[in-house]
Formats: structure tokens, C-alpha cells, sequence
């Protein structure tokens, strides 16, 4: 243990690979961003040299809201994203033209709002005072749902503008001191974020208000629309429930939606009217949910009909009824790519769907945990959105068989057209060796004449003259001389075109296989057969391919 060899560090006594010894030896730069990243891509524009990816004015005005009620400080950022919407006129409408659904424990009436309506119907809420917050058992005694239509406009931050107007959107968010981030939701940002909670709550963590503010995803992929956005917020102190709905144009869930309350206005008792519509501040948006989810069977469905109808083009391809048509194929491999493009953004709105329905569920049990609320208020939602929840998982599951579906047959598709071009490949081999069997024919008849055209070449040359009988023939002079050269200069040419097809025999064996290298070796070929116009025959080269 004692005497130990020094270990060497020179290149000559490591034993490395060719491919290990080129890079031992290959000095490698760093690059120069690596230390002074102050390099530039080189592929950059001018104007990706200045990102502006946080261009907001912070230089607002304090005593307007949010700021001017600041109770943290994560609500400074939402106020600076708030102001700079706001400030945009084109995001909002010269008059407001909302839709209202007012319940409380007297009545139940659908309003249509103006400027001055709204106005008043915000100046009618109470302010909330946390002195008198409810502890436990606090049951909502009204809702207010607001329904902001989405009118597609340029110029905005979103494609489109608010059916309100600017001074009459800062006062539904100061009335109902609402989060400020959700107004990019209200203009409709089509990102689909993550829903988003805000809780207020006293100094004994008494629960004084719940903000929760999603965005629901849109299956019809045909259509580019608006988002369908949801904000609910609940006021424990107040005892009330307030939605702000933004949406686009005659969507199908809000007019479902709408219906809905009008079926359950005249068909509930007026004893139980209330309750249905008030013990659970979550009801609208679980139902949004739940509508949501319908509406996307339908898509669902159309996009199976559209994604079999292509299959079973290509299992007529596969049993012979349809002509293997390379034109149809291609055709084919388009509309499996728009299956393939559609599968993903189905697959992608269902993860939003759990998402936003997961957040609900969430949201809905702490909320009423709070509340102190018997079980038989929330059990009906809690179950509706668990079955929603459950039901898009299984919905993915779906889509995910159909994307391994369309893969497998993309793969059948392209190897079909493999086919079909091996198969015009071999016609066309086919047809070139018809073409050689041609030109070998024509070779052939070549030969026939050439030794009669030789001949008469020769005798007509002067190197053999007939006699002066005509009976005989005699030699000129120059016959031995050209006999002499045209003999071993022919025996020259051939010798070395032997000699040099012999090498390259030696350079470029035939392959052969792994399994053959241990089999007897082929016996070695003649002189004639080395003379052959190939290297190596067919079969070899077939038998080392397999």
C-alpha cells in the first residue's frame, strides 16, 4: 500500500477512444454571454433589443380606488393593471345597455340598465360595516347578477369594448369592492389564467367577505369569441351576493342561464322561491360550469363523427375499396392533422374545465365551512360540480384515446404511401430492365454486323489486294505491322482492365450480415466470373441486407 504509481496526466500514456481523444485535445471557448452577458443574439432585431414587458405607469392617483382603501400590499399591482384599462376610452360604450337579475326576499324581477339605472341601483347598497360583521350561520338575503355584453371592437386591450361606460364601471368596482385584477376578465382577455380567490376577513378570522373570479373555456373551435368570465364575490356582512357575468353576444350558456331563472321564478313557491335562489351564493357558478360542460358534448361529438368518418377512409383504403390513390392519401393526411390540432385544443379546454371546476368545489366548501350552513343548502351544487369535475376527467381520457387513435392511423397513412411508392418504384425498376433488354438486343444485332464491317474495312484499307486473276489474294506490305500492334496492344488493354476490376474486388467486398461471418467462405470465383460488370452479385448483397 505503501509504494503507489503517480498517475499520469499526459496525453500519450491515457488510452482514449478516437472520438474521446478529439476532444481531450480540442481546446472549447466559453461563450462570451457566459461571463459578460453582454452578448447579442445574432439572429435579434432591433426591436427585440428593447422589451417593454412591464410598461405600466405607476404614477397613479391615490386617493381613487383601490388605493384608496389599501389594506395590502399585494393589492398595489391589480391597482396599477386596473388604472391602465380604465384609462383606455375605447374599452367601454357611450351608454350602458346591462342586463340585471335582482332577487332578494320580497321579489324577483329581471331589469334592463341604463347609465343613470345603474348608477342608482349601486348607490342603493348599503355600505358594509365590519363592526356588525355576522358570525356563523350568515345566510345571504340578496343577488345581484350583472350580465356585461362583450361587443367585438379594435383598438382595445382585448378586441372588445363593455356595453358600459367608463365612469359607470369605476362605480361597480368601488360599490362592490371588487377585485380590481378582474377587469381585464370584464374587457375579456381571452388568456384562460387560473381562477383567482380573494378572502376578506376580522381580526378574529371571522370570514367577512369571498371573491372568486373565473374564466370558462370555449369548445366551439369554428367560432372566435369573446370568453365566457364569471366573478362572484360575497358579502357576509352585507348579506350579499353579487355576480358580474361578462360574455359575448347571445351565448348559449347565458341564455340557458336565464331561462333557468325564469323557469325557477314561475315554477318555485313563494315560501321556498327565496331559498332556492339565495342559500348558496355558488349556485350561478356551478351552473355556469355545469352548462359549460353540456355545451361541450355537442362539440365533443362532432369532433368524434369528423375524426371516424376519416378512419373509415382509411379502413376502405385497407380492404381494397378505395383505390390506393396518392391524392387521396395526401387529403387524408391533411384532415388527420386537423384532428391532431383539434384533439389538442379539446384537451387543453378540458384541463381549463377541471381547473375552473376543481377551483369552485374548493372555494364553495371553505366558503360555507365559514358560513356554519346545514348540509342540505350546499349538497346540491357540491354534487353538481363534483359530477362535472369527474365527468371532464373522463372527457380527457376520451380525447387522449382519440389523439393515440389518430397517431396509429397518421402511421397507417404513411406507411400506405410507403408502399405505394415502393410499388411505382419497382414498376419503374421493371421498366428499365425492359429498356436494358432492349438496348442488349440492339447491342447484339450490333455485333452481328460489326465483324462484316471490320472486314470490309480491312480489305477496302489496301493491306490485301486481289491478283491479277482475281483468283487469289495478295499481302501488302504493312499486313505484319498492324498485325504486330493490334495483337499485344490489344492483349494489353484487356490484361490491365482485369487487373483493375481485381482491386477494386479486394477495396469493396459484398456485405454480409452478422449471422454469415461465421459461415464457410464462398469459393473463389473463376477469371470469367471476375470479369462480370458488378462487384458483387445480387444475392450476396441481398442475403447481407436481411
Amino acid at each position: 500500500m505503501g509504494d503507489k504509481q503517480p498517475i499520469s496526466t499526459d496525453h500519450e500514456d491515457a488510452t482514449f477512444s478516437r472520438l474521446e481523444a478529439s476532444f481531450s485535445q480540442t481546446k472549447v471557448l466559453p461563450r462570451r454571454n457566459s461571463i459578460e452577458m453582454k452578448d447579442i443574439f445574432r439572429h435579434a432585431q432591433a426591436s427585440d433589443l428593447e422589451a417593454k414587458d412591464l410598461d405600466f405607469n405607476f404614477s397613479l392617483d391615490r386617493s381613487n380606488y383601490p388605493l384608496g382603501n389599501l389594506q395590502s400590499l399585494q393589492d398595489v399591482f391589480p391597482a396599477v393593471q386596473h388604472d391602465m384599462h380604465l384609462k383606455n376610452p375605447r374599452n367601454f360604450s357611450d351608454e350602458t345597455d346591462i342586463t340585471c337579475l335582482d332577487v332578494n326576499e320580497n321579489t324577483s324581477s329581471w331589469h334592463t340598465l341604463d347609465s343613470r339605472g345603474l348608477t342608482q341601483l349601486l348607490q342603493s347598497i348599503p355600505k358594509a360595516s365590519h363592526t356588525n360583521a355576522p358570525f356563523g350561520h350568515s345566510k345571504p338575503s340578496r343577488l345581484l347578477a350583472f350580465f356585461v355584453p362583450l361587443i367585438p371592437e379594435k383598438h382595445t386591450s382585448f378586441a372588445s369594448r363593455i356595453s358600459m361606460t367608463q365612469d359607470n364601471t369605476m362605480d361597480l368596482f368601488k360599490y362592490l369592492n371588487a377585485d380590481p385584477s378582474f377587469i381585464m376578465n370584464l374587457l375579456g382577455r381571452p388568456d384562460y389564467w387560473a381562477p383567482q380567490t380573494r378572502w376578506t376577513s376580522d381580526s378574529n378570522s371571522n370570514i367577512l367577505a369571498c371573491d372568486f373570479y373565473c374564466q370558462h373555456p370555449r369548445w366551439n373551435l369554428h367560432f372566435q369569441g369573446a370568453p365566457l368570465s364569471v366573478y362572484l364575490r360575497y358579502n357576509a356582512a352585507l348579506h350579499l351576493t353579487t355576480y358580474i357575468i361578462s360574455h359575448k353576444e347571445g351565448d348559449s350558456s347565458i341564455q340557458a342561464l336565464q331561462n333557468i331563472f325564469d323557469l325557477t321564478i314561475e315554477t318555485a313557491p313563494a315560501d321556498q322561491r327565496v331559498g332556492i335562489l339565495l342559500d348558496d351564493p355558488f349556485d350561478l357558478a356551478v351552473i355556469l360550469s355545469t352548462l359549460s360542460f353540456e355545451a361541450s358534448k355537442y362539440h365533443a361529438q362532432r369532433f368524434r363523427r369528423y375524426m371516424w368518418s376519416q378512419i373509415n377512409k382509411v379502413d376502405d383504403h385497407l380492404v381494397g375499396l378505395e383505390a390506393n390513390d396518392r391524392r387521396k392519401l395526401g387529403e387524408l393526411t391533411k384532415e388527420l392533422q386537423i384532428i391532431s390540432q383539434n384533439a389538442d385544443s379539446h384537451l387543453g379546454n378540458a384541463d381549463v374545465a377541471i381547473i375552473t371546476a376543481t377551483a369552485i368545489r374548493t372555494t364553495h366548501a371553505r366558503l360555507h365551512e365559514a358560513m356554519g350552513s346545514p348540509a342540505r343548502v350546499f349538497e346540491r351544487a357540491s354534487d353538481s360540480i363534483t359530477y362535472v369535475i369527474e365527468s371532464m376527467q373522463k372527457q380527457k381520457i376520451w380525447f387522449l384515446n382519440y389523439k393515440n387513435r389518430k397517431d396509429s392511423t397518421m402511421a397507417l397513412v404513411y406507411n400506405l404511401v410507403t408502399q405505394q411508392d415502393a410499388a411505382s418504384n419497382i414498376q419503374l425498376a421493371a421498366s428499365m430492365k425492359r429498356d436494358s433488354t432492349s438496348m442488349n438486343a440492339i447491342a447484339a444485332l450490333t455485333m452481328v454486323f460489326l465483324p462484316g464491317t471490320f472486314i470490309a474495312t480491312i480489305l477496302s484499307a489496301g493491306s490485301l489486294n486481289g491478283g491479277g486473276d482475281n483468283t487469289r489474294f495478295e499481302s501488302a506490305s504493312v499486313w505484319w505491322l498492324w498485325a504486330a500492334i493490334t495483337v499485344p496492344l490489344t492483349l494489353v488493354v484487356m490484361s490491365s482492365w482485369w487487373l483493375y476490376k481485381k482491386r477494386n474486388d479486394n477495396v469493396r467486398p459484398a456485405p454480409m450480415a452478422k449471422e454469415d461471418e461465421d459461415r464457410t467462405p464462398l469459393p473463389k470465383r473463376g477469371t470469367f466470373r471476375s470479369l462480370s460488370f458488378s462487384s458483387w452479385s445480387r444475392r450476396d448483397s441481398a442475403s447481407g441486407k436481411v
